[in-house]
C-alpha cells in the first residue's frame, strides 16, 4: 500500500482494506458516502471533499475563528480577509442560509473514477459529519488518530444505511424537503459489459442499455449530490412559461439535443454549469445560453462510461477479421460552434397574458416590410404593449413554441355558440372578440414565420444593452434559426469567420465583426442560392430607449450601432423595433418607418379599440370584478368606458386596475368612479400602501429593492441576501428573516428562469427612482444603499477580484460615495476608495487595461483605478502587448489619454513593432490624440522596426489633418539613431501617400520646400511616380506629371515608371506615360523593354498599345 506512511501498523491496513472493500461492495445510499483518499493517508488527516469552498473548521482554522459559517456554494469561497482594510467583520458573522447544508453528499462512483481524486470541489461531502471527523482527529493522540478515522468512518456508513431520513431529508430554499437519495445504480463493470454486449447484439441490446441508462439518469436526478445531475436538471427542465421561449431552447433546437452529463466524464466538469451559463470565450458573460449542436442521445449514451475512443479504423492492427458491418459506431460530431446567444426573458406576472387586438398594426408592419427601407420603428408610451407585441412574434417563430393561448382552450369560434355561460357581453360584442383573437393569432404566424433573431434591452441587464454582446448573441440566433441553416453550416466550415463573431472580437472591432461575420456570409450564401427559402429575414430589437441609460464614455450606444449600419443591409433583411415616445429625441435619428401605439397619434381608433376589448373581455371572463362593481351590462359598460378613458392607451394602467378589482382591493360601485386611480405612479403608490401601512415596514424591504434597482445585473436570492447583509455591521438578518420579508415583494420581484430576479415592469423600476413633479416622493429608494450593498458583498465574499469584478467594484464604489458628509482629517474620500480597491482587486493594473476597458473605457473609475496604484505604463497582451496608452492612443480615447498623462505614463514606450503611441494615433487619424501626445512631448521623428515615423503613417492610411498637423511641428531630434529628420519623413511619406492613392496628401506634400519630385525613399528605394505607376494609381501619376515628374529617372532596382506599369498590366498608367512621351525602348538592368515584359506577362492589350506606338519588335535583351 504506497498510500500508507509507516507509522501505520499492522491493525490500521486491516482497517484500512475492510474499508475500501465496503466502498466497493455494500450499497449505499449515494448521498451519505465519505471519500478518503490515498492522499489523506499520506497527509496523516482529513480530506474533505466540499462544494467549493471550505468547511467550518477549515475556516476557523485559517482565520483562528471557531464562528464562521459556510458560505453557500454559489458565491466563490471567500479567501482569508486583509486585515488592513477592516473588512473581516461580514465574514465572520454572517450567517450561512440552510439550503447550504443539504449538498454535502457523494456519488459512489468518484470512489471508482480516476477523476474523482483529482476534484474535490465536484463532489462535497457532508459538513457536519466532516467537522465531527476533524476534530475527533484533533482530540486524539497521534498513534489513535489513524484507528478512529478509519473506524469513525466504518460507522458513518453503518448508520446510513439504517435510516432514510437524516442527511438526506434536508430543507430547500422555499421551506420544503428534498427526496430521500435513491439507490446508486449498477456498477461500472456491469455497465461496461452491458455496452459491449449492446456493440454485438445491435439495436434490441441497445435499446435495453437506454432504458437501463434512463433509469440511472432518474436515480441521479433524484439527488442533489451530484454535480452533473444538477447541471442536466437545469438544462433538461421543462418550461411552462412564455418566456421560456426567449432561453434558446426551441422548436429551431429541437433536433439539437444535450448530451447527459456522466459523473464519470471530465468533460461535464467543464461544459455546462447549473448555476451561471458563461462562454467558453475568454470573457464570460453571466447571462448567456449556450448553443447546443446535433447529435443523438440515444447513439451516445451507451458509450458515456468508456474511456478510450469508441470507433476505430479498419486500417487499424488491432482489428482482427472482417468488419460486421451491424457494428454501430458513434456518430461524427461536426465542429463545435462558439457562438452563445444571450439569455433573454422578459418577467411577467402571469405565464400567459391576454393578448387582444393589434391586428392593424401587423398588417401595417406586413406593408411597410414589403417597402425598400430597412424595417419599422413601434413608439409607445410606458405600458402600451409594444414589448408584448414582439413577444407574441418571438412566441410564434422558430424560436418559441406555436402554441395556442391558454383562454382559446376551449376553442371559441366564431359563430358565438360556444361563448362562456356567464358572459354579461352581448352575443355580438364576444364575437367579434374571438373572431380577431382567432385573426390576429394567424397574421402573426405570419410574420413571425420571417423572424430569425431577437434582442431584448433591458436596463437592469447591462449585457443587453452593449453593442458588442448585441452583435455576438445575433450571430449566434441566426445560427439557430431553420431559414438560415447554411450561414451555420457556413460558420462551421469558416473558423476564421467564429474568431471574428467572438465576443473578444466584438468588442474590438464591433464594426469589422458585424461585416465580416454577418452581413457579408449573408449576402455570398444569397448570391450563390443557399438562402433561396428566406425570402425576408426579420430582427426584432425591443426598447432601444432602455440601451440609453448604459451609454458608454465613447463609441457606439446600440442605437447608433444600428441606424448606422441598417440602412445598408440588403434590402431582404429587415428591422421591427421598439422605442418609448418620450425618449425618442435624446436617441440618434433612426431611419425606420415609425409606427405609434399612442392614443394621441393617427391611430386613435384602433389603439382604443384594442383597449376596450381587452377591458371587456377580462370583466366579462371575471366574476371577481362583476362582483366589485357597479352590478348590470350597463355599468360594467360605462366602468369600461371610463377605463379607456384613463388608460390612454396604457394595456399595463387597465391590467393593473382591473387586477386591484379582481382581488377586492378596490370597489367601484359608485357612478363616480372617484376611487379608481388616473395614473401609473397612483397604481404603484396604492399598492405600495396596501403592502406597507407603515414607514417601518417598508424599511423592512427598502435595502432589498435598493440593491436590485443599482445591480447592474439580475442578482440571484443569496447574492440580493448578502447584500443585505453587508449593510449591517453588528447584527446580521437570518436566513428566514429575509425570506419572510422577500416574499413582501412578491409580484414585483419575477424569479427568472435562471434564479435571478427583476422588476416586472421598467416603469416600476423607474417609479422606485424618481417621480415627475407633483407626485409624491413616499416610498422612494436610495440607490447609494444599494451600490453600497453591493460593493460591500463583493469586497467581502468574493476577494480578490479579477478585473472584470474590479471594474464592478468600482462602478459601485462611486455611485455608493460612502465617505459622503463625513469629516476626513487624513485621508480625502478620494483615497479611502482608492485604499478599497487596491485592498481586494487581485490586480488593478490587470482592470485598468482589461478588454473592455480599452475599447469602452470608464473614465471615472479608471482615474480611481489609477488612484489605487495602477501601473499607467503597464504592458497588456492586446495589440503586439503594446502599453496601455498605445491602446488608447490607438482608440482614440483622448480622455484617457490625458489620464494616462497625467499619471506618469510614459511618452516613447512602444509595442513589439517599436510603434509608439503617437504613431498608433497618427495611423488611425485620431487628431485630437496626436495633439495631445505631440503638446505632451512624444518624439515626432521616432520610428517603428519598418523605419517609418508617424507622419509616414499618417501620409499612408491618409489622414491629411494629421499630416498636415505634423508637418507643421517642430521637429526635435532627441536620438537621431532612432529618429527621422522633417525632410526624410517628407520624403518617405510622399512616396507612401503616392503608393496608396492618396492625391491630396501628395499634391500638400508637393507645395513643400523639402520635398524633391523626383527623390527616392530612403528605405524602399522608389519615387512618387515608380510606386504610383507600378500600383496603377492613375490620378497619382496625373498629378505627378502635371507637377513636372522626371518620367525616365528609375527606380533603385532600374525600372522606370512605364516598364513597371506594364509590367503589373496597368493599361491606363502606361497610356498616360505613353501621352508624355514616355522612352519605348527604355531598358531595365538586363535589357528588357516595355514590350518585353508585356509579352513575358502576357499583357495583350498593352503589346498593341505597345506596338501601335511603334516599338522594337526586333530588341533582344542582354541575356
Amino acid at each position: 500500500m504506497k498510500g500508507v506512511t509507516p507509522a501505520c501498523s499492522g491493525t490500521k491496513l486491516v482497517l484500512y482494506v475492510q474499508l475500501m472493500m465496503i466502498y466497493q461492495q455494500k450499497k449505499v445510499s449515494g448521498s451519505s458516502d465519505v471519500a478518503l483518499t490515498m492522499s489523506d493517508v499520506k497527509s496523516g488527516r482529513t480530506q474533505v471533499k466540499t462544494n467549493g469552498h471550505f468547511t467550518t473548521y477549515m475556516q476557523s482554522r485559517n482565520d483562528g475563528s471557531q464562528e464562521w459559517a459556510s458560505p453557500p456554494s454559489r458565491l466563490p469561497r471567500p479567501n482569508k480577509p486583509n486585515d488592513s482594510c477592516g473588512l473581516n467583520v461580514m465574514t465572520q458573522s454572517c450567517p450561512t442560509p440552510p439550503q447550504n447544508r443539504r449538498r454535502f453528499f457523494l456519488s459512489p462512483k468518484t470512489l471508482r473514477s480516476s477523476w474523482g481524486l483529482r476534484s474535490s470541489s465536484r463532489v462535497p461531502a457532508d459538513n457536519a459529519l466532516s467537522a465531527s471527523l476533524i476534530s475527533t482527529h484533533q482530540a486524539l493522540p497521534d498513534n489513535r488518530r489513524w484507528s478512529a478515522l478509519v473506524l469513525g468512518k466504518i460507522k458513518s456508513l453503518w448508520f446510513t444505511g439504517l435510516s432514510s431520513s437524516g442527511l438526506n431529508q434536508l430543507a430547500d430554499d422555499e421551506g420544503g424537503t428534498i427526496k430521500p437519495v435513491c439507490p446508486p445504480p449498477k456498477k461500472s463493470s456491469q455497465s461496461d459489459l452491458y455496452m459491449r454486449l449492446g456493440l454485438l447484439l445491435g439495436d434490441n441490446a441497445r435499446r435495453g442499455g437506454r432504458s437501463r441508462s434512463a433509469n440511472r439518469s432518474s436515480h441521479s436526478h433524484d439527488s442533489i449530490s451530484s454535480l452533473a445531475s444538477l447541471e442536466a436538471n437545469t438544462l433538461a427542465s421543462s418550461n411552462t412559461s412564455p418566456v421560456s421561449t426567449l432561453t434558446g431552447s426551441s422548436e429551431a433546437d429541437a433536433h439539437r439535443t444535450l448530451k447527459e452529463p456522466s459523473s464519470d466524464s471530465v468533460g461535464s466538469l467543464m461544459s455546462m454549469s447549473g448555476h451561471s451559463n458563461c462562454s467558453s470565450s475568454p470573457l464570460s458573460r453571466r447571462h448567456s445560453v449556450t448553443t447546443t449542436q446535433p447529435g443523438l442521445v440515444e447513439e451516445l449514451a451507451a458509450f458515456r462510461n468508456r474511456r478510450q475512443s469508441i470507433r476505430r479504423s479498419a486500417r487499424s492492427g488491432s482489428v482482427k477479421g472482417p468488419i460486421d458491418p451491424k457494428v454501430r459506431f458513434a456518430q461524427y460530431r461536426t465542429q463545435q460552434l462558439t457562438l452563445k446567444p444571450l439569455f433573454f426573458e422578459v418577467p411577467l406576472q402571469e405565464p400567459d397574458p391576454l393578448f387582444v387586438g393589434r391586428h392593424w398594426m401587423i398588417r401595417q408592419l406586413e406593408e411597410c416590410l414589403a417597402t425598400q427601407g430597412p424595417g419599422a420603428l413601434i413608439t409607445g408610451l410606458p405600458g402600451t404593449g409594444k414589448t408584448a407585441l414582439l413577444l407574441q412574434l418571438v412566441e410564434y417563430s422558430c424560436f418559441g413554441r406555436r402554441r395556442e393561448p391558454t383562454y382559446k382552450q376551449d376553442m371559441y369560434t366564431c359563430n358565438g355558440k360556444d361563448r362562456p355561460s356567464g358572459s354579461s357581453m352581448s352575443p355580438s360584442t364576444s364575437q367579434s372578440i374571438y373572431c380577431q383573437i382567432n385573426l390576429v393569432s394567424e397574421r402573426i404566424k405570419h410574420l413571425a414565420s420571417h423572424v430569425v433573431a431577437y434582442h431584448f434591452c433591458q436596463a437592469d441587464n447591462n449585457t443587453t444593452c452593449l453593442v458588442p454582446d448585441f452583435i455576438h448573441s445575433l450571430a449566434a440566433q441566426l445560427c439557430q434559426a431553420p431559414q438560415l441553416s447554411a450561414y451555420k453550416e457556413y460558420l462551421q466550415s469558416e473558423p476564421h469567420l467564429q474568431v471574428a463573431l467572438s465576443l473578444k472580437e466584438c468588442i474590438a472591432a464591433p464594426d469589422v465583426a458585424w461585416q465580416r461575420g454577418i452581413i457579408e456570409p449573408l449576402c455570398s450564401l444569397r448570391r450563390v442560392g443557399k438562402l433561396t427559402s428566406c425570402q425576408r429575414a426579420v430582427i426584432l430589437v425591443d426598447a432601444l430607449c432602455e440601451a440609453e441609460y448604459h451609454r458608454p464614455d465613447t463609441g457606439d450606444t446600440l442605437a447608433s450601432f444600428i441606424s448606422r449600419h441598417a440602412p445598408a443591409c440588403p434590402p431582404w433583411i429587415k428591422f421591427i423595433l421598439t422605442v418609448r415616445t418620450h425618449l425618442d429625441e435624446v436617441m440618434p435619428p433612426l431611419p425606420f418607418h415609425r409606427m405609434s401605439l399612442d392614443i394621441l397619434s393617427n391611430n386613435n381608433e384602433n389603439v382604443q379599440k384594442d383597449l376596450l376589448d381587452y377591458i371587456n373581455f377580462r370583466v366579462s371572463n371575471s366574476p371577481s370584478i362583476q362582483s366589485n362593481v357597479v352590478p348590470g351590462s350597463a355599468g360594467q359598460f360605462r366602468l369600461c368606458q371610463h377605463l379607456v378613458s384613463l388608460a390612454q392607451g396604457s394595456f399595463l394602467f387597465a391590467k393593473l386596475t382591473l387586477d386591484l378589482l379582481e382581488r377586492g382591493q378596490l370597489v367601484a360601485k359608485s357612478a363616480s368612479y372617484k376611487v379608481l386611480p388616473v395614473t401609473l405612479a397612483q397604481i404603484y403608490l396604492l399598492h405600495f400602501n396596501l403592502r406597507f401601512p407603515t414607514v417601518k415596514s417598508f424599511e423592512k424591504v427598502s435595502a432589498m429593492l435598493s440593491i436590485c434597482l443599482a445591480a447592474l445585473y439580475p442578482l440571484t436570492l443569496l447574492e440580493i441576501y448578502y447584500s443585505v447583509n453587508a449593510l449591517y455591521a453588528e447584527t446580521f438578518m437570518s436566513w428566514d428573516e429575509f425570506l419572510q420579508r422577500f416574499k413582501l415583494l412578491s409580484g414585483l420581484l419575477v424569479k427568472r428562469l435562471d434564479n435571478t430576479y427583476m422588476f416586472f415592469h421598467p416603469s416600476f423600476r423607474e417609479w422606485l427612482i424618481r417621480r415627475d413633479d407633483g407626485e409624491s416622493n413616499k416610498f422612494l429608494c436610495d440607490l447609494r444603499a444599494g451600490h453600497a450593498g453591493i460593493a460591500l458583498r463583493l469586497s467581502r465574499l468574493q476577494v480578490p477580484l479579477d478585473p472584470e469584478k474590479t471594474l464592478e467594484l468600482g462602478h459601485h464604489v462611486l455611485k455608493a460615495h460612502l465617505y459622503k458628509n463625513m469629516t476626513l482629517h487624513k485621508n480625502s474620500s478620494r483615497d479611502l476608495q482608492a485604499h478599497w480597491i487596491a485592498s481586494v482587486s487581485a490586480d488593478v493594473s490587470e482592470a485598468l487595461s482589461s478588454l473592455r476597458n480599452i475599447y469602452s473605457p470608464n473614465v471615472k473609475v479608471s482615474r480611481l483605478l489609477l488612484l489605487s496604484g495602477a501601473f499607467a505604463d503597464h504592458i497588456t497582451e492586446f495589440l503586439g502587448q503594446a502599453p496601455a496608452l498605445c491602446l488608447f492612443a490607438h482608440e482614440g480615447s483622448v480622455e484617457m489619454v490625458n489620464l494616462l498623462l497625467e499619471f506618469g505614463a510614459s511618452l516613447d514606450n512602444p509595442n513589439s513593432q517599436g510603434c509608439t503611441a503617437l504613431i498608433l494615433a497618427a495611423s488611425r487619424g485620431h487628431s485630437e490624440v496626436v495633439r495631445q501626445l505631440v503638446g505632451a512631448g512624444a518624439s515626432l521623428g521616432r520610428t517603428d522596426t519598418a523605419g517609418r515615423c508617424a507622419l509616414v503613417h499618417a501620409a499612408r492610411n491618409g489622414h491629411l489633418p494629421v499630416a498636415a498637423y505634423l508637418l507643421v511641428c517642430d521637429w526635435v531630434l532627441a536620438y537621431p539613431d532612432n529618429e527621422v529628420g522633417l525632410a526624410e519623413a517628407a520624403q518617405q511619406a510622399l512616396v507612401a501617400a503616392a503608393a496608396q492613392g492618396h492625391t491630396e496628401i501628395v499634391e500638400y506634400l508637393l507645395d513643400m520646400g523639402e520635398v524633391q519630385l523626383d527623390g527616392q525613399d530612403s528605405m524602399t528605394g522608389e519615387s512618387a511616380l515608380t510606386v504610383a505607376a507600378c500600383n496603377g494609381c492613375l490620378s497619382v501619376c496625373s498629378a505627378l506629371l502635371n507637377h513636372g515628374a522626371n518620367i525616365s529617372i528609375p527606380n533603385q532596382k532600374g525600372l522606370s515608371a512605364l516598364l513597371l506599369s506594364v509590367k503589373e498590366g496597368h493599361w491606363a498608367v502606361a497610356e498616360r506615360l505613353l501621352q508624355n512621351y514616355a522612352p519605348l525602348e527604355q531598358a531595365d538592368n538586363q535589357g528588357r523593354t516595355a514590350l518585353m515584359m508585356a509579352a513575358a506577362e502576357g499583357h495583350v492589350g498593352l503589346i498593341e498599345l505597345l506596338l501601335d506606338k511603334g516599338c522594337d519588335i526586333t530588341r533582344e535583351d542582354n541575356e
